[in-house]
Protein backbone atom coordinates (compact mmCIF):
# COMPACT_ATOMS: atom_id res chain seq x y z
CA UNK A 1 0.00 0.00 0.00
CA UNK A 2 1.47 3.31 -0.82
CA UNK A 3 2.13 6.36 1.77
CA UNK A 4 -0.97 8.29 -0.14
CA UNK A 5 -3.15 5.49 0.99
CA UNK A 6 -1.99 4.77 4.40
CA UNK A 7 -2.46 8.64 4.65
CA UNK A 8 -6.03 8.53 3.73
CA UNK A 9 -6.76 5.02 5.25
CA UNK A 10 -5.53 6.96 8.75
CA UNK A 11 -7.12 10.06 8.24
CA UNK A 12 -10.44 8.12 7.98
CA UNK A 13 -8.92 5.72 10.98
CA UNK A 14 -8.99 9.08 13.00
CA UNK A 15 -12.65 10.52 12.05
CA UNK A 16 -14.29 7.23 12.90
CA UNK A 17 -12.48 6.92 16.35
CA UNK A 18 -14.94 6.95 19.62
CA UNK A 19 -14.97 10.42 20.91
CA UNK A 20 -13.20 9.23 24.52
CA UNK A 21 -9.90 9.16 22.11
CA UNK A 22 -10.19 12.35 20.75
CA UNK A 23 -9.92 14.13 24.04
CA UNK A 24 -6.21 13.67 24.12
CA UNK A 25 -4.02 13.15 20.94
CA UNK A 26 -0.42 13.51 20.70
CA UNK A 27 1.13 14.38 17.23
CA UNK A 28 4.83 13.20 16.23
CA UNK A 29 6.74 14.22 12.81
CA UNK A 30 9.46 12.10 12.90
CA UNK A 31 10.26 8.78 15.15
CA UNK A 32 13.24 11.23 16.91
CA UNK A 33 9.95 12.91 18.79
CA UNK A 34 8.65 9.24 20.29
CA UNK A 35 10.96 9.54 23.17
CA UNK A 36 10.48 13.16 24.24
CA UNK A 37 6.21 11.97 24.06
CA UNK A 38 6.54 9.16 25.50
CA UNK A 39 6.96 9.65 28.98
CA UNK A 40 4.14 11.87 29.71
CA UNK A 41 1.95 9.34 27.33
CA UNK A 42 3.15 6.64 29.19
CA UNK A 43 2.17 8.66 32.65
CA UNK A 44 -1.02 9.01 30.77
CA UNK A 45 -2.11 4.89 29.91
CA UNK A 46 -0.51 4.07 33.30
CA UNK A 47 -3.84 6.55 34.79
CA UNK A 48 -5.90 4.42 32.51
CA UNK A 49 -6.96 7.72 30.28
CA UNK A 50 -7.49 7.23 26.26
CA UNK A 51 -4.74 7.98 24.71
CA UNK A 52 -4.53 8.96 20.80
CA UNK A 53 -0.56 8.75 18.98
CA UNK A 54 -1.12 10.12 15.47
CA UNK A 55 2.15 9.80 13.34
CA UNK A 56 4.16 10.82 10.11
CA UNK A 57 6.49 8.88 10.19
CA UNK A 58 5.91 4.67 9.23
CA UNK A 59 9.24 4.07 11.67
CA UNK A 60 8.07 5.87 14.74
CA UNK A 61 8.22 3.26 17.29
CA UNK A 62 4.59 4.71 18.82
CA UNK A 63 2.86 3.26 16.10
CA UNK A 64 3.77 -0.68 17.65
CA UNK A 65 3.05 0.56 21.16
CA UNK A 66 -0.15 -1.91 22.35
CA UNK A 67 -2.65 -0.91 25.11
CA UNK A 68 -6.25 -1.43 26.21
CA UNK A 69 -6.50 2.63 26.12
CA UNK A 70 -4.15 3.51 23.11
CA UNK A 71 -4.78 3.90 19.69
CA UNK A 72 -2.00 4.97 16.97
CA UNK A 73 -2.36 5.96 13.63
CA UNK A 74 -0.08 6.70 10.82
CA UNK A 75 -0.99 9.65 8.95
CA UNK A 76 1.47 10.51 7.02
CA UNK A 77 3.35 13.99 5.63
CA UNK A 78 1.33 14.73 2.42
CA UNK A 79 -2.33 15.41 1.92
CA UNK A 80 -3.79 13.95 4.37
CA UNK A 81 -1.89 15.19 7.52
CA UNK A 82 -2.50 18.91 5.82
CA UNK A 83 -6.39 18.22 6.05
CA UNK A 84 -5.88 15.71 9.76
CA UNK A 85 -4.86 19.28 10.78
CA UNK A 86 -7.41 21.64 9.44
CA UNK A 87 -10.22 19.69 10.28
CA UNK A 88 -8.93 18.32 13.78
CA UNK A 89 -11.36 18.12 16.18
CA UNK A 90 -9.77 17.10 19.33
CA UNK A 91 -9.76 18.28 23.24
CA UNK A 92 -5.89 18.70 23.82
CA UNK A 93 -3.26 18.11 21.06
CA UNK A 94 -0.17 17.64 22.19
CA UNK A 95 2.94 18.07 19.98
CA UNK A 96 6.51 18.79 20.06
CA UNK A 97 6.67 19.97 16.17
CA UNK A 98 7.23 24.04 16.15
CA UNK A 99 5.88 26.34 14.20
CA UNK A 100 2.52 25.40 14.02
CA UNK A 101 0.22 27.55 12.00
CA UNK A 102 3.43 29.37 10.20
CA UNK A 103 3.97 26.64 7.90
CA UNK A 104 1.41 24.38 5.88
CA UNK A 105 0.25 22.80 9.09
CA UNK A 106 -2.44 25.20 10.71
CA UNK A 107 -4.37 25.18 13.17
CA UNK A 108 -7.70 23.28 13.20
CA UNK A 109 -10.82 25.57 12.07
CA UNK A 110 -12.32 24.09 15.27
CA UNK A 111 -11.68 24.69 19.06
CA UNK A 112 -8.45 22.76 19.78
CA UNK A 113 -6.62 23.19 22.46
CA UNK A 114 -2.74 23.04 21.69
CA UNK A 115 -0.24 21.50 23.80
CA UNK A 116 3.78 22.06 22.91
CA UNK A 117 6.47 19.79 24.89
CA UNK A 118 10.21 20.78 24.54
CA UNK A 119 12.62 18.64 22.93
CA UNK A 120 15.50 20.49 24.02
CA UNK A 121 16.94 22.08 26.98
CA UNK A 122 18.06 25.11 24.66
CA UNK A 123 16.48 28.49 24.56
CA UNK A 124 13.70 29.87 22.72
CA UNK A 125 15.27 32.98 21.36
CA UNK A 126 18.00 32.35 18.96
CA UNK A 127 18.01 28.84 17.48
CA UNK A 128 14.15 28.72 16.63
CA UNK A 129 12.31 30.84 14.22
CA UNK A 130 10.94 33.87 15.88
CA UNK A 131 7.33 32.72 15.72
CA UNK A 132 8.07 28.89 16.75
CA UNK A 133 5.87 29.23 19.71
CA UNK A 134 3.58 31.96 18.98
CA UNK A 135 0.45 29.30 17.83
CA UNK A 136 0.70 26.97 21.18
CA UNK A 137 -1.82 28.04 23.65
CA UNK A 138 -0.07 25.59 26.43
CA UNK A 139 3.61 25.28 26.71
CA UNK A 140 5.26 22.73 29.33
CA UNK A 141 8.45 24.54 29.69
CA UNK A 142 11.44 22.48 30.47
CA UNK A 143 13.20 25.53 32.78
CA UNK A 144 12.90 28.19 33.82
CA UNK A 145 14.86 30.17 31.16
CA UNK A 146 12.33 29.04 28.39
CA UNK A 147 9.33 30.20 30.54
CA UNK A 148 10.99 33.63 30.75
CA UNK A 149 11.99 34.15 27.31
CA UNK A 150 8.55 33.43 25.82
CA UNK A 151 7.40 35.67 28.56
CA UNK A 152 9.48 38.30 27.02
CA UNK A 153 8.89 37.92 23.96
CA UNK A 154 4.73 38.02 24.96
CA UNK A 155 6.14 41.57 26.29
CA UNK A 156 7.55 42.79 23.45
CA UNK A 157 5.37 42.27 20.69
CA UNK A 158 1.97 42.30 22.65
CA UNK A 159 1.16 38.60 22.00
CA UNK A 160 -1.73 36.91 24.10
CA UNK A 161 -0.27 35.33 27.61
CA UNK A 162 0.00 31.31 26.82
CA UNK A 163 -0.37 29.21 29.39
CA UNK A 164 3.23 27.92 30.42
CA UNK A 165 3.71 25.39 32.54
CA UNK A 166 6.61 24.64 35.16
CA UNK A 167 7.27 21.00 33.78
CA UNK A 168 10.66 19.67 33.32
CA UNK A 169 12.52 17.40 30.89
CA UNK A 170 11.87 14.00 31.34
CA UNK A 171 14.93 12.77 29.29
CA UNK A 172 17.46 14.75 31.39
CA UNK A 173 15.93 12.77 34.56
CA UNK A 174 16.21 9.27 32.57
CA UNK A 175 19.97 10.12 31.96
CA UNK A 176 20.83 10.90 35.21
CA UNK A 177 18.92 7.62 36.37
CA UNK A 178 20.91 5.76 33.57
CA UNK A 179 24.23 7.70 34.90
CA UNK A 180 27.48 5.55 35.08
CA UNK A 181 30.72 5.90 34.25
CA UNK A 182 32.01 3.18 31.02
CA UNK A 183 33.90 0.31 32.27
CA UNK A 184 36.53 0.36 29.05
CA UNK A 185 40.10 1.32 29.87
CA UNK A 186 40.05 2.65 25.72
CA UNK A 187 38.30 6.56 26.33
CA UNK A 188 35.74 7.13 23.99
CA UNK A 189 34.90 10.42 22.28
CA UNK A 190 31.54 11.57 21.04
CA UNK A 191 31.12 13.61 18.50
CA UNK A 192 27.52 14.77 18.41
CA UNK A 193 27.33 18.40 16.89
CA UNK A 194 24.25 20.27 15.49
CA UNK A 195 23.39 20.26 11.70
CA UNK A 196 23.44 23.36 9.11
CA UNK A 197 25.95 24.26 6.86
CA UNK A 198 27.71 25.86 9.10
CA UNK A 199 28.01 23.10 11.87
CA UNK A 200 31.61 21.47 12.63
CA UNK A 201 30.40 17.93 10.60
CA UNK A 202 29.62 20.27 7.44
CA UNK A 203 32.78 22.42 8.05
CA UNK A 204 35.58 20.18 9.27
CA UNK A 205 33.98 16.55 10.66
CA UNK A 206 36.41 14.72 8.83
CA UNK A 207 39.08 16.68 10.44
CA UNK A 208 37.78 16.22 14.04
CA UNK A 209 37.00 12.66 13.30
CA UNK A 210 41.60 12.31 12.06
CA UNK A 211 42.64 14.04 14.65
CA UNK A 212 40.32 12.31 17.70
CA UNK A 213 40.97 9.20 16.34
CA UNK A 214 44.76 9.25 15.08
CA UNK A 215 45.21 10.33 18.97
CA UNK A 216 44.05 6.92 20.07
CA UNK A 217 40.84 7.23 21.08
CA UNK A 218 37.67 6.11 19.91
CA UNK A 219 35.29 8.37 18.33
CA UNK A 220 31.53 7.51 17.97
CA UNK A 221 29.40 9.94 15.68
CA UNK A 222 25.79 10.90 16.31
CA UNK A 223 24.94 13.39 13.73
CA UNK A 224 21.92 15.37 13.57
CA UNK A 225 19.04 13.58 11.84
CA UNK A 226 18.82 16.69 10.24
CA UNK A 227 22.06 16.37 8.47
CA UNK A 228 21.62 12.58 7.82
CA UNK A 229 18.91 13.77 5.78
CA UNK A 230 20.56 16.65 4.28
CA UNK A 231 23.93 15.33 3.69
CA UNK A 232 23.72 11.80 3.13
CA UNK A 233 26.89 12.13 1.22
CA UNK A 234 29.25 13.82 4.09
CA UNK A 235 28.23 10.97 6.53
CA UNK A 236 28.95 8.06 4.03
CA UNK A 237 31.80 9.42 3.41
CA UNK A 238 33.43 9.88 6.55
CA UNK A 239 31.71 6.46 7.29
CA UNK A 240 33.51 5.00 4.27
CA UNK A 241 37.09 6.55 5.96
CA UNK A 242 36.97 4.67 8.65
CA UNK A 243 34.58 1.79 8.68
CA UNK A 244 37.53 -0.79 8.93
CA UNK A 245 38.98 0.31 12.07
CA UNK A 246 37.21 -0.67 15.38
CA UNK A 247 37.66 2.70 17.23
CA UNK A 248 35.09 3.96 14.78
CA UNK A 249 31.25 3.83 15.32
CA UNK A 250 28.33 5.55 13.92
CA UNK A 251 24.62 6.28 15.59
CA UNK A 252 21.86 7.73 12.97
CA UNK A 253 19.16 7.66 16.09
CA UNK A 254 19.15 10.48 18.16
CA UNK A 255 16.81 8.89 21.01
CA UNK A 256 19.77 6.65 21.53
CA UNK A 257 21.13 6.83 25.20
CA UNK A 258 23.79 4.32 24.58
CA UNK A 259 26.42 6.68 22.88
CA UNK A 260 26.13 9.44 25.74
CA UNK A 261 26.37 6.57 28.40
CA UNK A 262 29.33 4.39 26.59
CA UNK A 263 31.47 7.82 26.10
CA UNK A 264 33.40 9.95 28.25
CA UNK A 265 33.32 13.22 26.80
CA UNK A 266 31.01 15.30 23.87
CA UNK A 267 32.84 17.56 20.97
CA UNK A 268 29.88 19.55 19.72
CA UNK A 269 29.08 23.26 18.64
CA UNK A 270 25.84 24.32 19.54
CA UNK A 271 24.11 21.30 19.49
CA UNK A 272 21.60 20.95 22.66
CA UNK A 273 22.84 17.42 23.46
CA UNK A 274 25.55 19.39 25.05
CA UNK A 275 23.18 20.25 27.75
CA UNK A 276 22.12 16.82 28.21
CA UNK A 277 25.22 15.14 28.80
CA UNK A 278 26.53 17.41 30.92
CA UNK A 279 23.81 18.02 33.40
CA UNK A 280 22.65 14.52 33.12
CA UNK A 281 25.98 12.43 32.51
CA UNK A 282 28.46 14.89 34.96
CA UNK A 283 30.54 14.62 31.83
CA UNK A 284 32.67 17.13 30.23
CA UNK A 285 32.26 19.13 26.86
CA UNK A 286 34.65 20.50 24.09
CA UNK A 287 32.62 23.36 22.19
CA UNK A 288 34.19 24.20 18.53
CA UNK A 289 33.37 27.65 18.70
CA UNK A 290 31.94 28.39 15.99
CA UNK A 291 29.46 31.09 14.84
CA UNK A 292 26.09 30.61 16.81
CA UNK A 293 23.29 28.61 14.67
CA UNK A 294 20.80 32.01 14.42
CA UNK A 295 17.23 31.37 13.03
CA UNK A 296 15.96 34.29 14.77
CA UNK A 297 17.67 37.42 13.25
CA UNK A 298 15.84 39.22 16.01
CA UNK A 299 17.09 37.32 18.87
CA UNK A 300 19.00 40.12 20.64
CA UNK A 301 15.57 41.97 21.46
CA UNK A 302 15.17 39.36 24.24
CA UNK A 303 17.48 40.63 27.01
CA UNK A 304 18.57 37.19 27.99
CA UNK A 305 21.52 35.47 27.40
CA UNK A 306 20.81 31.80 25.58
CA UNK A 307 21.27 29.16 28.09
CA UNK A 308 23.18 27.48 24.98
CA UNK A 309 25.50 30.05 25.08
CA UNK A 310 26.00 31.04 28.88
CA UNK A 311 26.31 27.67 30.22
CA UNK A 312 29.34 26.79 27.88
CA UNK A 313 32.19 27.59 30.02
CA UNK A 314 30.58 26.23 33.28
CA UNK A 315 30.44 22.68 31.57
CA UNK A 316 33.72 22.50 29.26
CA UNK A 317 36.48 24.38 27.43
CA UNK A 318 35.82 26.27 24.02
CA UNK A 319 38.29 25.65 21.17
CA UNK A 320 38.77 28.13 17.86
CA UNK A 321 38.32 25.73 15.08
CA UNK A 322 41.62 27.51 14.32
CA UNK A 323 43.34 25.85 16.72
CA UNK A 324 42.19 22.32 16.66
CA UNK A 325 45.56 21.04 17.30
CA UNK A 326 45.19 21.54 21.11
CA UNK A 327 42.22 19.51 20.62
CA UNK A 328 44.38 16.43 21.47
CA UNK A 329 45.69 17.82 25.31
CA UNK A 330 42.10 19.68 26.19
CA UNK A 331 40.48 16.22 25.88
CA UNK A 332 43.61 14.37 27.86
CA UNK A 333 43.20 17.45 30.80
CA UNK A 334 39.45 16.90 30.83
CA UNK A 335 39.56 13.18 30.92
CA UNK A 336 42.49 13.14 33.73
CA UNK A 337 40.00 15.57 36.23
CA UNK A 338 36.43 14.60 35.66
CA UNK A 339 35.69 15.95 38.58
CA UNK A 340 36.83 19.40 36.96
CA UNK A 341 32.98 20.18 36.39
CA UNK A 342 31.00 17.91 38.22
CA UNK A 343 31.11 19.77 41.42
CA UNK A 344 29.07 22.43 40.14
CA UNK A 345 26.28 20.30 37.93
CA UNK A 346 23.73 19.64 40.50
CA UNK A 347 23.49 23.56 41.10
CA UNK A 348 23.40 23.70 37.63
CA UNK A 349 20.30 21.54 37.46
CA UNK A 350 18.14 23.34 39.76
CA UNK A 351 18.72 26.57 37.97
CA UNK A 352 17.48 25.24 34.55
CA UNK A 353 15.58 22.59 35.04
CA UNK A 354 12.02 22.19 36.52
CA UNK A 355 10.49 19.07 38.57
CA UNK A 356 13.73 16.93 38.40
CA UNK A 357 12.52 13.70 39.04
CA UNK A 358 8.66 14.40 38.93
CA UNK A 359 8.19 16.35 35.84
CA UNK A 360 6.08 13.17 34.66
CA UNK A 361 3.36 13.99 37.77
CA UNK A 362 3.53 17.71 37.51
CA UNK A 363 2.60 17.25 33.81
CA UNK A 364 -0.18 14.59 34.49
CA UNK A 365 -1.91 16.68 36.57
CA UNK A 366 -1.66 20.12 34.38
CA UNK A 367 -3.49 17.70 31.47
CA UNK A 368 -6.14 16.35 33.97
CA UNK A 369 -6.41 19.94 35.13
CA UNK A 370 -6.75 21.52 31.67
CA UNK A 371 -9.92 18.43 30.56
CA UNK A 372 -11.69 19.75 33.54
CA UNK A 373 -11.48 23.29 32.86
CA UNK A 374 -11.66 23.10 28.35
CA UNK A 375 -15.73 23.20 27.44
CA UNK A 376 -15.01 21.55 24.12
Amino acid sequence: MTTFFKGYQGYRTYKKLPKSFKKIVFYSESFQDWHHLKPLLNTLLNQEIDTTYVASDEKDPGLLKQSPNYKSIFIGKGFFRILFFQYLKAKLFILTMMDLNNFELKRSMHSVHYVYIFHSLTSTHMVDTEESFDHYDTILCAGPHQKKEIELREQNKDLNAKNLVSYGYPRLERLIEMNAKPVTHNKVILLAPTWGEQSIINLIGMEICSIIIDHGYSLILRPHHETLKRSPELINEIENQYSHTEKFRLVTEMGDSQSLLQSDLLVCDWSGTAIEYSLGLEKPVIFIDIPPRVRNPNWEEIKSEPLEMSIREKVGRIISPSELEELPSTIDELLNDDQLFSDQIESLREEFVYNLSHSESVGLEEIKKLLKTLKN
